[in-house]
């Protein structure tokens, strides 16, 4: 909150956290990836690994909490990632690691293991050929991907370490039936949980996800969730799921809030080092504060330039039309929409 104080103090403040791609390009090819969508991927594309460093660095005097490496690139392909981690827990910025998994080099894991908040390996089948159509990757990658979750949570158990491990599925019609043999096998690997979310879309819709196709997955969701035991939890994130049930305004895609609050609270950088204040904006030029690679981002954050963006944003973009629908910075703008404007009888509870 202390953050939060000083953004609406109207100071200009590090973000609490950064959601960040460390490359532009990946070893597979999921049906459902957006990260072609924000930008394109563009492969050999990544942030140098001097560059890199030096970020971290510049987020330890930020004061930046956390960092998260989820996109839009695939993480693992970059040579620093390692590196990185072990700077980031020096520096006290918490990092956690998104990846499919295929090449983490095993012979780093005590340095994951030991250094990050959490790794989620993005699994959204739970056999050979659901994995050969959703991912578009060999049916032996499958095998190579679950023995090396495997032997990363017997690393973890074996040596106690605290960082969390888990599997996220991303939901769409082409692998409800894969549903409950995810379910079944991140229960047999041993992994911390299983969280399945909705697919996210660009507010152009370019990737056609339909929403009301989620209700036909109902039941299937509500069985997966009784695998859970008190060593395995099953996270269905029905709040995305369900999102235009959730009132009769946010239905037809519109929200309590009119204006995005979020963006200088929740960082977000591209895999090319490009800094946009946030994921579907990737790659347009209105938007573009600066490029971690040439820059320090130290000095962005505290840039005239930065807090143009920042500006342009709360005061020109319109949240139920230039948006998707249950965008990242949705439940962030709610939470400041309600600080903002505290409801009746507050102090009672």
């Amino acid at each position: 909150m202390d953050r939060v104080k000083q953004w609406m103090d109207g100071e200009r403040v590090g973000p609490i956290q950064i959601d960040m791609g460390l490359t532009k390009f990946c070893n597979v090819a999921c049906v459902y990836c957006i990260g072609v969508t924000q930008g394109g991927m563009q492969k050999g594309q990544m942030i140098e690994p001097e560059a890199l460093l030096r970020f971290i660095s510049d987020c330890g005097r930020l004061d930046v909490r956390s960092i998260a490496f989820i996109g839009d690139g695939e993480p693992t392909l970059n040579p620093a990632l390692y590196d990185a981690v072990e700077l980031a827990k020096n520096v006290k910025v918490d990092i956690g690691i998104a990846t499919n998994g295929l090449l983490l080099d095993m012979s780093r894991a005590h340095d994951v293991l030991k250094n990050c908040t959490f790794v989620r390996f993005n699994l959204s089948a739970g056999d050979e050929e659901g994995f050969k159509r959703i991912h578009q990757s060999s049916r032996s990658n499958f095998h190579l991907l679950t023995e090396k979750i495997k032997e990363l949570v017997a690393l973890k158990k074996r040596h106690n370490y605290s960082c969390t491990i888990g599997l996220q599925m991303v939901l769409i019609p082409e692998n409800f039936d894969q549903v409950i043999k995810l379910g079944e096998l991140g229960k047999e690997l041993g992994v911390d949980y299983l969280q399945i979310k909705q697919c996210s879309d660009t507010e152009y819709g370019e990737l056609g996800i339909n929403p009301e196709d989620y209700r036909k997955a109902k039941d299937t969701l509500t069985a997966v969730e009784k695998l859970a035991d008190d060593d395995y939890f099953v996270s269905v994130k029905w709040n995305k799921i369900n999102i235009f049930d959730e009132t009769d305004v946010y239905r037809h895609g519109y929200r309590k809030y009119d204006i995005c609050h979020g963006t200088p609270l929740l960082g977000q950088i591209s895999g090319n080092g490009k800094v946009y204040p946030c994921g579907p904006f990737f790659g347009k030029e209105r938007f573009y504060i600066g490029d971690i690679n040439k820059q320090s981002y130290f000095d962005l954050v505290h840039s005239d330039r930065y807090w143009e963006v920042q500006k342009d944003i709360s005061e020109n973009v319109d949240v139920h039309c230039d948006c998707t629908v249950g965008c990242r910075q949705d439940y962030v703008n709610k939470f400041l929409f309600d600080l903002k404007n505290p409801p009746q009888h507050i102090n009672f509870i």
